[in-house]
């Protein structure tokens, strides 16, 4: 599964972060699609194993309030359904 991740991740593009929250009903800025964007990009190993704390609360200080919350829902959601 990790394998699968990543090779995703590597063609990951903010395009695809903004058409993932536009299908979602996530209105979200330019800004904060490619803040999310970096931090899976460099990040996505560290929130796979469970060291995802700093990531969190990192991301709860740069990101719009109401993004957070979606993306913050929507990654436990996912964590739930394919790392358990």
């Amino acid at each position: 599964m990790e394998y699968l991740i990543k090779e995703y991740i590597k063609k990951l593009t903010v395009d695809d972060i903004k058409l993932f929250a536009k299908k979602k009903n996530i209105d979200i800025s330019d800004s904060d699609a490619l803040i999310l964007y970096t931090y899976i990009k460099n990040n996505y190993q560290d929130a796979l194993s469970g060291n995802d704390d700093k990531l969190i609360k990192e991301l709860k200080n740069k990101l719009n309030p109401d993004t957070f919350k979606a993306a913050y829902r929507l990654y436990i959601e996912y964590k739930i359904k394919y790392l358990s």
